[in-house]
């Protein structure tokens, strides 16, 4: 409870140094038209408090940087100006001493020997710092040679150049105590959940428990680092056949929750190689290696580095693109692989209804229960956006689509929507007139063809094609002619139930009548009362004729 309240303060402290509270309830509760460049004076007005936001951020750390970097997947829920900010979340904070980082150092074996009075004994600060230092001491004598100022730190882990067998390596540290910190925080936006609610507006359709599950699973993951390094195998595994992309090898023998050694990868950025003098040639040749490797993790492998930007992608000697820093992956099954291929298939190929459809099975939802005439309005804009649209981005945001006819798409989805975005926006800082479809289509074809089903071929055979609009319009006509159909048979079905019932009812109530009266007869009834025995009888025998028909 001491750590909880401290940290409280903390956040409290950092919301009032922004005065962020009543910037964020005017910002993100105002409706306005905006642009993707986000250029009107709205959005230069928001940007400003989408600035303070980030900063405030990054100064608490990781939870909240996770919190960021997952606003900037939700432009169904902020402005595009707090998308476009939290994208630009650095995760670099200020690096914390080597002897510091001793309670990580799960590698170094420290013999000590101590009575449970010692290990009891409250210990004095020089104490305390020559236990960190002789246990500094022994892991830097597991390397040749060890250099304990990081080369990059982060919320997280911080980076460290060593020599090992004689290679250089990349050694990743977790920052001491960071378990403890995060469950503060998560514990604490758990308790921001009602003033979440009000100041983003969010609507009883948003379900804010599994954006916070979300945020937890992502640090979950990035706080043991065994999981990073079964991801780096798996990449490399993936790749072994791909000559011009490569992944840092891991020494699994120096490996741990703590700890992660690999391969250090001598390259450059491609974020510096941006504004390199280097011919537009080979920054083109870049592009089509970056997006050809990412479609393949994709729609190939299913597996894909969730987190590309410019500062995670190296250029090596022969001009081999290197991905690193796999703390954050995705993955998607193959019926989430084969709805998506069929929904790009169906926007390359002007098919609104296929389209229509396919974007339907992403989100598992009904056509019957959306507004479908409406919706394929807004694919028909879609479609044209990406197909005439100018040179420049073309990947389109359609966690607002299923929002505004409440389609609540897979979390996979908008994490690779995300992820694709930021492939797209480093291609066109390297190649301005990059567009990612014509990549696209070789790779994609090679998906169809690993689906393996007679509808995969039949896309396979016609992807590469012209569109041709009477197939889909007969596609179209096809499908509007199903879903008549099938709405006349549930209403063919409804009008029999409901029958039914009434027949029932109505059985039902004649023989109640009947049994009711023969017995009132039979009682009072005197010299008639034969009648109404014959009637108890008979109301009996309809009975059981009845229950026998039933079964």
């Amino acid at each position: 409870m001491l750590g909880k309240t401290k940290r409280y303060l903390e956040v409290t402290r950092v919301l009032l140094k922004y005065n962020l509270i009543p910037e964020l309830y005017r910002d993100l509760r105002t409706s306005y038209i905006s642009n993707s460049e986000c250029t009107c004076t709205f959005d230069l007005e928001n940007r400003q408090t989408a600035v303070k936001l980030r900063e405030a951020f990054e100064e608490l750390g990781p939870t909240f940087i996770k919190m960021g970097q997952t606003m900037s997947k939700r432009p169904d829920l902020v402005p595009q100006p707090y998308v476009i900010e939290m994208a630009n979340l650095q995760d670099k904070v200020k690096p914390i001493p080597f002897e510091e980082m001793a309670e990580s150092l799960d590698l170094a074996c420290v013999c000590e020997y101590e009575t449970r009075e010692e290990r009891n004994r409250k210990k004095t600060d020089e104490e305390l710092k020559t236990s960190r230092e002789r246990r500094a001491k022994a892991f830097i004598g597991i390397f040749d040679s060890f250099d304990p100022e990081p080369i990059a730190s982060g919320s997280i882990a911080q980076v460290y150049k060593g020599v090992l067998e004689g290679k250089p390596v990349a050694v990743k540290i977790l920052r001491p105590n960071l378990i403890d910190i995060i469950n503060i925080d998560l514990s604490i936006l758990d308790d921001f959940k009602p003033v979440m609610r009000k100041v983003l507006g969010l609507g009883r359709n948003f379900d804010i428990n599994a954006f916070l599950l979300e945020i937890r699973e992502m640090l979950t993951r990035e706080v043991d680092l065994r999981i990073e390094a079964v991801n780096i195998r798996r990449f490399e595994d993936n790749f072994k056949n791909v000559k011009n992309v490569s992944v840092p090898k891991i020494y699994p023998e120096y490996c741990s929750v703590n700890v992660l050694t690999m391969e250090f990868i001598q390259g450059i950025q491609i974020k510096d190689i941006i504004n390199m003098p280097v011919s537009q040639s080979k920054k083109s040749e870049y592009t089509r290696t970056i997006t050809k490797s990412y479609l393949k993790q994709v729609y190939i492998d299913g597996f894909y580095h969730a987190d590309p930007h410019g500062g995670n992608m190296l250029v090596e000697e022969n001009d081999i693109i290197a991905f690193i820093d796999f703390g954050a992956v995705g993955s998607i099954d193959e019926e989430l692989q084969k709805h998506m291929l069929e929904f790009y298939y169906a926007i390359n190929n002007r098919d609104v209804e296929g389209a229509t459809q396919g974007f339907l099975k992403i989100g598992g939802a009904d056509a019957r229960d959306v507004d479908i005439s409406r919706l394929r309005k807004d694919m028909d804009s879609l479609i044209a956006n990406q197909n005439y649209g100018l040179e420049g981005r073309q990947s389109d945001n359609y966690a607002k689509l299923g929002l505004k006819y409440n389609i609540q798409l897979p979390g996979e989805f908008s994490t690779l929507q995300r992820a694709i975005l930021l492939i797209e926006g480093v291609c066109l800082e390297l190649d301005p007139r990059y567009n990612i479809k014509t990549i696209a289509i070789p790779v994609l074809t090679d998906a169809y063809k690993r689906l393996n089903t007679p509808k995969g071929a039949a896309l396979h055979l016609e992807f590469s094609t012209e569109p041709v609009d009477e197939k889909a319009e007969l596609r179209a006509a096809i499908r509007e002619v199903a879903d008549k159909m099938e709405e006349m048979g549930d209403r063919f079905l409804s009008l029999k139930q409901k029958e039914t019932r009434k027949t029932t009812f109505s059985r039902e109530l004649y023989l109640a009548v009947l049994l009711i009266v023969s017995t009132y007869i039979l009682l009072n009834g005197g010299t008639f009362s034969w009648v109404g025995l014959t009637g108890f009888g008979g109301s009996v025998l309809i009975a059981l004729l009845l229950v026998v028909r039933g079964k």
